[in-house]
């Protein structure tokens, strides 16, 4: 791990950063196995049935802007922006139409990959803070990384889909892929293994003073053990794991929204620019996601068929394509902005780099 000269390590200030990226679900993780493991209850669904609207739903719909938002973002990935919605929209109308054949398996890839985009981002947001901090991660330590985090997926996915079993996801049954149970004592070494060097490479490089990983940078994966593998016991805690991915995604998101526009606007760093571009796309996102999860479905329901059938293939579906796009929004090439990496809260709210530092 090499060190080089940045600029800022928050997108907005340590606090903010910290409850955003991962603070959130390790307080909600406990306060919720406090309460005791078991079956998940009315608050929980309740609360996160409304979370969802102002967050779960809006980080889709934030992906979906990004993308479209101008001609020459989309002409920059066209096979996504324009011919991979006309193959999803293919795939809803097989599902609807073979039922049974078709399906449960355009649902389970959905299950599947899931998690995974989970992971993708888990790894980005740990590399990025990185960058921020001014480090290069090497590709040793990169393997070990990724080993954990994309481990905690695995281990996850070889318990769940152990054995013969049929799960159901909203009106859509679909089956398991069967994972013989050796493969998650596998994956569950693997994770351990990792975490232990991770562990040791934090230790020795206080040992010896050296600079190392600060703690934002590690805080993403590890929150995800807890999504992933300690809260299998809690589901009134897995409940709100979309949500603290959302939120994850929404700080990076709303940082590089608010810096594009400042850029295309030429406006000049203030309060009230921050509050007013914030509410605009909030709402816009808000919308968006009402529109992705609650009315097409009921679109799709109006042609005849179930509504918990429709909601289930619409919704994996919209996920689907978001995992497509955001793997391209993020390469989209903008000359008037270098990275997210560079965007500071501090130069949007029109503070100075010391006004910045002392907060």
């Amino acid at each position: 791990m090499t060190e080089h000269r940045h600029d800022g390590l928050y997108f907005v200030n340590a606090w903010i950063d910290f409850m955003l990226i991962g603070g959130v679900s390790l307080f909600g993780y406990a306060i919720i196995t406090a309460l005791g493991p078991g079956p998940r209850e009315a608050w929980a669904t309740s609360l996160g049935g409304m979370l969802v609207w102002v967050v779960n739903w809006p980080h889709f719909s934030a992906t979906n802007f990004r993308l479209y938002r101008s001609r020459p973002n989309v002409a920059q990935f066209p096979l996504t922006a324009i011919a991979l919605p006309l193959v999803i929209l293919g795939a809803v109308a097989a599902s609807l139409v073979w039922q049974d054949a078709f399906a449960p398996y355009f649902v389970k890839l959905y299950a599947v990959w899931s998690p995974y985009h989970f992971s993708g981002q888990t790894l980005g947001l740990s590399l990025l803070y990185a960058r921020r901090a001014g480090l290069t991660v090497d590709p040793k330590e990169r393997l070990v990384l990724s080993t954990f985090v994309f481990g905690t997926f695995a281990w996850m996915i070889a318990r769940l889909e152990s054995g013969a079993q049929m799960f159901v996801y909203h009106g859509v049954r679909y089956p398991s892929l069967g994972v013989p149970e050796w493969v998650a004592t596998l994956m569950g070494a693997a994770v351990w293994v990792a975490g232990g060097l991770i562990v040791v490479r934090v230790v020795l490089g206080a040992l010896k003073k050296r600079r190392t990983y600060p703690p934002i940078v590690l805080l993403a994966p590890a929150a995800q053990l807890l999504w992933f593998v300690a809260a299998r016991a809690y589901p009134n805690y897995t409940e709100f794991v979309p949500f603290f991915h959302a939120l994850q995604y929404l700080l990076v998101a709303w940082a590089l929204q608010l810096k594009e526009r400042m850029d295309e606007t030429d406006a000049r760093p203030a309060p009230e620019f921050v509050a007013v571009e914030s509410a605009r796309w909030l709402a816009a996102n808000i919308a968006g996601g009402a529109m992705l999860f609650y009315v097409f479905p009921r679109l799709a329901a109006a042609c005849g068929y179930p509504l918990a059938m429709t909601t289930g293939i619409v919704l994996a579906a919209v996920q689907i394509h978001h995992f497509f796009v955001d793997g391209v929004i993020w390469k989209l090439r903008d000359t008037r902005l270098a990275s997210p990496v560079h965007v500071r809260f501090s130069e949007l709210w029109g503070e100075s780099r010391a006004e910045a530092a002392a907060r």
